[in-house]
Parts: structure tokens; C-alpha cells; sequence
């Protein structure tokens, strides 16, 4: 298999560093409700949802979502009003796909080290091998009782490739051995384009990629009286330029030229309720009602050039650059409202209404290189460095607040700048003088930044506020790897172990009073936090995936073996919420019919228990498995038909996922039809 993340073509058995690919004959198969699900069995990768069962996230080796670079042809997705551990999410239909490309640890110079989990680049498909082509495909999932389906045309016409694709899904609430669980139905829909041209060595390209999503937060704690997190919109937009150039030099080998402008627009909706006794005859119960509307727009225009270059025969050089800037604009109105049922005291009886404008913005500059040198005919040493400069601002803002009680306040933000430049470096050695066998060994440093959320921007959200701290520091690790992959004798086996440590981690602490909260004290009944570099985190593990194609059936198994130790500020724990075992167990079997062929594939997918001491309450998460049955049948002259079948959690089993706050579907089956012409 041919990939890219080197920015070079390459072979996946020759890459220096630990990844997979989801390939498009795998993305075929996909009968879950979103393309997060093609991911979740890869070693290392699990799934968050953070609630919103229409916005999956990806973590990878223990790392939240917030330290995962999401790339769509190399393009950086960036969302700025990600908070603690969350990201965009994967904003992306599968129908505009070829392939997708997961690369662990941030060992990726040439893609950015923005990120200390890893990386995960969606590689669209761009043209076909004849002049008209296409794909149709719609599946049923008995879990939402939803709907998905997608379609493409492609082909290549003389110099011209082209690619047109659309999507659209409906899910309903998620059907558990416990029943139907509310407001964790969802929406989609997606369109875009491709269109290049080859003018004898020059090649160009346009993409056009739209993406809409309808969700909300998914809630079961009894103590409010109402709770209702809605995201009604949440809308990703980019057009993206491409231009390549192989003089077929004796050293420039090519030339590269992308850039693209990207728009996020978020339309947020909040309203909570609660109420609680005060101790107090004479006050009763105390009722707080909040109400927030947030819509936000994110602008972010990027550009990056690259050139290849053979210094010698053995000798391979990547040097580059690369330009973003993200632009926030953000209009909120909030409401407010305290009461007693006594009446008593007066103080506690108000109103606050709060409408506020804001602008942010954060650029930043990088220059790359990397050089591929083989020292011998069995070695090869890989060389990569990337310098950062970064520039966060406040732009300017205002809010006006009407008090009932003291009446109308008006404050102008203060206009202030935050900078940063570093170093990132990472190096390879790789060794293939074992028949059938890579080995490779490596060493990376991670770098994460942090998004005007972290710095400037006050969020409030559920029933509680997180205030922004300018005098962040970058999220930084070291991290280190040995790595196998070994192909023979029917075998092949792909493994790594990995050792990662982690500083200055941001986290949100308990307001105290301080000016950074407005001098506001995190009690029992209002959440009030900030953000702060508080933890530190060393994580290793060893990831595995294995297969034998020797026998008439083909057993597997794909599994990440974990430990993970957190530091914070007056504690150190073990127990992170970090499933130690996870992974998944099969066999699977090709059978060939006179009118069909069909792929069998049974597996029992399992993590064990998981303690989480990071917060003040302790959580558990029993561990749990799941046995699950798959058919994929192709019929047709060239098998252009393709029906898929997926029966899972076939013993209804109640369990939740350590990283998805959603529990997840007992049994259910999901059909898919698909068509390719």
C-alpha cells in the first residue's frame, strides 16, 4: 500500500513510523454511524464522544482528542474553542475518501507536531483509473433506527480527474438493554468536489468539502430540574488549492504548493435548572436558572510549500514551510436567574442578563526538514526537525451585563498577545536485514499549543464556567519507540512498544477567589474553574496487531496493552480512567460461490475495568465483551454489488466504554447495500 506520511510516496511495510491505514475496501464495509467507527479497532486508538453521540473524537496511546492532529489531505483541521480534552471531532464523510492514515506518537515533522497522541490524515480520492465511475451506498442501523447513505462519481478523462460526493444521515435516540436513551439522536450531511488537471509536469487540483452536523448532549443526572446542551449547527467549509511540479531533476525531485481556507461555524444552546435546599427554613430552596446562546465562526487560512530533493543516490531531503492563521469571532447571550422560594434574602433574588462580543486570533509560522539517509544497504536513518513561531491575541471585545439589583455594566476586553517559538525534533532508525522483517527504533518530541479556549475565552457550558489563562505554557513530551513488522510464512505481524512522558499538561482547576476568575470561588453549587498547567503524564504500553492467512480460516487479533500515570497538582495516580487491556479477537473466512463471494468475520471485541481518581469523584468502569458477527457478500460480473451485515453485541450486553459518557447499544444489526459502477 502506497502512503503519504512521509509527504513522499511510500510503501506502509517501509514507513519509519508505527501507523495503519483504513484502506477504501474497508471503508466499504463501515456500517456504523460514523467514520470514527472504521478506526476504533486499531491498536492504541479508542473513541470519545464527549457526550454527543453525533461527534466522535478520536484519543490515541491514552491521549485526549485536544492532543490528536486531524489533517483532511494535509490540511490541518483546527477547532479553537476545543476546551480540556476535547477536539473538532471527525468532520468528515467516508464517501469522499480513498483512505485513512493513523499515525501514532507525534513522530510526523513533516505534518506538524501539534499533537502528542498522534496524527490522523483523511486522504480523499482524486480522480479514478477510467473516465466514469461511482459508488452508491445506504445503510440501516436498528441501534438509532437511523439511516446513512452516501454516493460518488469519479473518473479520469485525458489530463482532467474529477470526483463529486454527497452523504446525508438520520439517527435516532441509541436503543440500550435498558431501552431508548434520550437526546442522543443526531444529524448529518456533506458535499464535495474535486477537480484536477495535468499539464505535462505540472498538476493541479481544487477541493471544494462541506460538512453540517445536528447534535446534542446526552444527560442522566437527576439532580436538575432541566438540562438541555444543544449544538443545533455545527458547520465545517473549505476550499483547498493544490499545485505539484516534478522537474524529474537530477535533485529537485518536486515541488509543492497547497493552501486552503477553511470556515467552522457553531451555533451552541444552553439552559439548566436547578434547585436545592439551602439547610434554611427561613430561605427554603434555592433555584438557579441559566440560559446561554453562543454562535461562533472560525476563519483559518493555511499554506504550504515543500520540496523534494535526491542529494545523492542514498541520500533523500524534505524541506518546507508552513503558514495558519485561525480567526474567532463569537456573539453569546447569557441569562441568569437566582431565587428563593422564601423570597429570602433579597440579595439572592436577581436577574443577569449578559451579551458579549469578542474577536481572537492565533498565526503561526513553521519551517520543516526532514532527510531519509541510508547508511547502509540494510540501514536507514531518518532526520526531522520543525521550528514553531506563535502569535495569540486578543482583538478586541466587549460585554454589557443588566443587573437587576445594580443595574448596567459595560467592560471593553483588554487587548493582550501571547508568543511562543520552539524547536521540535524527531528521528528514525530502521533496520531490514532480517528476512521478512522491519525493525525500526525512534524518538520524537511532542508539542501542543494552547487554543484561544485555554488562553483568553470564558466558556461557560453545562452548569459551570471555565475562565482562559494567558500565561499557559505549551503541552510538551518526549517519546520513544521499537517497532516490528514482520511478513512471511503467512504471517504478518505489526508491533511496538512505546514509552511517552508528558509536562506542563493543561488542566482546569477550582476557582479560589483569584482575579483570573473575576473573583469567583468554586462552591457545591456553581462550578467556577480555570485553565492551568497543573499535570504531567508518562505513559507506556505495547500495541499489537496480528494475523495468519495459512489456514481456511484467517485468525487475528489487534490489542494495546497500557499503563498510564497522571501527576497533579497535590496528587499521583495510576488509576487515570485508562483501560489497561484492549482489543479484539477473530476469525474471519472468504467463501467463493458460484453467484457470490462472501467474507465471514466473528469477533470478540473486550477491555478490561478502569478506575479513574483524576477528579474529585472516583468513577468505575467494569470491564466488559462483546461478540459480534459481520458479513460482507459481493455478486454481480465484477462484483459491483455489495451487501453488508453486522450484528452486534450479539448477548445484549449492558455496558459503557471507559472514553464515551454514552452507554453503548445492546444487540443490534445494521445492513448496508452498496453498489459500485
Amino acid at each position: 500500500m502506497v502512503i503519504s506520511a512521509s509527504r513522499s510516496e511510500s510503501t506502509l511495510w517501509e514507513s519509519p513510523v508505527s501507523m495503519q491505514v483504513v484502506d477504501r475496501e474497508e471503508l466499504d464495509r463501515l456500517t456504523g454511524d460514523s467514520v470514527a467507527e472504521a478506526l476504533r479497532d486499531i491498536p492504541g486508538v479508542d473513541i470519545y464522544d464527549n457526550a454527543l453521540a453525533g461527534r466522535k473524537q478520536i484519543r490515541i496511546r491514552g491521549e485526549a482528542p485536544s492532543r490528536v492532529l486531524i489533517l483532511i489531505d494535509g490540511q490541518e483541521v483546527t477547532y479553537q474553542r476545543s476546551g480540556q480534552n476535547s477536539g473538532p471531532g471527525l468532520l468528515i464523510d467516508e464517501s469522499s475518501l480513498e483512505r485513512i492514515e493513523v499515525v501514532k506518537g507525534p513522530h510526523s515533522v513533516l505534518y506538524g507536531s501539534q499533537a502528542i497522541g498522534g496524527v490522523v490524515n483523511f486522504i480523499t480520492k482524486k480522480g479514478g483509473d477510467k473516465p466514469f465511475g461511482g459508488r452508491a451506498n445506504v445503510t440501516y442501523d436498528s441501534a438509532t433506527n437511523g439511516w446513512n447513505q452516501s454516493g460518488s462519481l469519479f473518473g479520469s478523462v485525458d489530463n482532467f480527474d474529477y470526483r463529486l460526493n454527497a452523504s446525508y444521515a438520520d439517527h435516532g435516540d441509541r436503543d440500550t438493554p435498558d431501552g431508548r436513551l434520550p437526546n442522543t439522536g443526531f444529524s448529518n450531511q456533506s458535499q464535495g468536489a474535486w477537480l484536477g488537471y495535468t499539464l505535462d509536469k505540472h498538476k493541479f487540483g481544487i477541493s471544494l468539502d462541506r460538512y453540517e452536523l445536528d447534535t446534542q448532549t446526552y444527560f442522566d443526572d437527576p439532580g436538575y430540574q432541566s438540562f438541555s446542551v444543544k449544538i443545533p449547527k455545527l458547520e465545517r467549509k473549505k476550499v483547498g488549492l493544490f499545485y505539484d511540479y516534478k522537474p524529474d531533476g537530477d535533485i529537485i525531485k518536486n515541488i509543492h504548493l497547497d493552501g486552503y481556507q477553511q470556515k467552522m461555524t457553531r451555533e451552541f444552546r444552553n439552559n439548566i435548572a436547578v434547585s436545592t435546599f439551602t439547610g434554611s427554613p427561613m430561605i427554603g430552596n434555592l433555584n438557579v436558572k441559566t440560559k446561554t446562546g453562543t454562535n461562533d465562526t472560525q476563519d483559518t487560512d493555511g499554506l504550504t510549500f515543500q520540496t523534494d530533493l535526491q542529494l545523492t543516490e542514498n541520500n533523500k531531503l524534505i524541506i518546507g514551510s508552513q503558514y495558519q492563521q485561525d480567526r474567532v469571532k463569537q456573539n453569546s447571550d447569557s441569562n441568569v436567574s437566582s431565587s428563593t422560594t422564601t423570597g429570602f434574602p433579597p440579595a439572592t433574588n436577581y436577574s443577569r442578563n449578559t451579551h458579549s462580543n469578542n474577536r481572537w486570533e492565533q498565526t503561526s509560522w513553521s519551517a520543516f526538514g526532514q532527510n531519509e539517509l541510508k547508511l547502509a544497504e540494510d540501514w536507514t536513518w531518518t532526520l526531522g526537525a520543525r521550528q514553531y513561531w506563535l502569535e495569540s491575541k486578543v482583538v478586541d471585545g466587549n460585554s454589557q451585563t443588566t443587573h437587576s439589583k445594580t443595574g448596567v455594566t459595560t467592560t471593553n476586553a483588554d487587548k493582550q498577545t501571547t508568543r511562543d517559538n520552539t524547536l521540535i525534533a524527531a528521528t528514525n532508525l530502521r533496520y531490514s536485514g532480517f528476512k521478512n522483517t522491519e525493525l525500526r527504533l525512534s524518538y520524537a518530541q511532542g508539542y501542543v499549543f494552547p487554543s484561544l479556549s485555554h488562553l483568553f475565552i470564558e466558556t461557560t457550558a453545562g452548569g459551570g464556567t471555565i475562565y482562559g489563562n494567558p500565561d499557559l505554557k505549551a503541552e510538551r513530551s518526549d517519546n520513544y519507540e521499537i517497532g516490528a513488522r514482520y511478513n512471511g510464512n503467512q504471517w504478518y505481524i505489526d508491533t511496538a512498544f512505546y514509552y511517552s512522558i508528558a509536562d506542563d499538561y493543561i488542566a482546569s482547576i477550582p476557582c479560589t477567589g483569584n482575579q483570573i476568575c473575576q473573583g469567583n470561588i468554586n462552591t457545591g453549587r456553581t462550578s467556577y474553574q480555570y485553565y492551568t498547567n497543573a499535570n504531567k503524564a508518562t505513559t507506556y504500553g505495547l500495541e499489537m496487531h496480528a494475523e495468519y492467512n495459512g489456514w481456511v480460516i484467517s485468525p487475528y487479533l489487534t490489542g494495546n496493552l497500557i499503563q498510564r500515570e497522571l501527576e497533579m497538582e497535590n496528587t499521583k495516580t495510576y488509576h487515570t480512567g485508562e483501560p489497561m487491556l484492549t482489543g479484539r479477537f477473530g476469525i474471519k473466512h472468504n467463501r467463493y460461490f458460484d453467484l457470490m463471494e462472501l467474507n465471514t468475520d466473528l469477533f470478540i471485541r473486550a477491555a478490561s475495568g478502569a478506575t479513574d481518581k483524576t477528579t474529585d469523584i472516583e468513577y468505575q468502569y467494569p470491564g466488559w465483551a462483546t461478540a459480534n458477527l459481520a458479513f460482507t457478500g459481493y455478486f454481480g460480473a465484477e462484483n459491483q454489488y455489495q451487501v453488508n451485515l453486522a450484528l452486534n453485541n450479539l448477548t445484549d450486553r449492558r455496558y459503557q466504554t471507559a472514553h464515551e459518557s454514552i452507554p453503548a447499544s445492546g444487540f443490534n444489526a445494521a445492513v448496508g447495500l452498496g453498489i459500485k459502477f
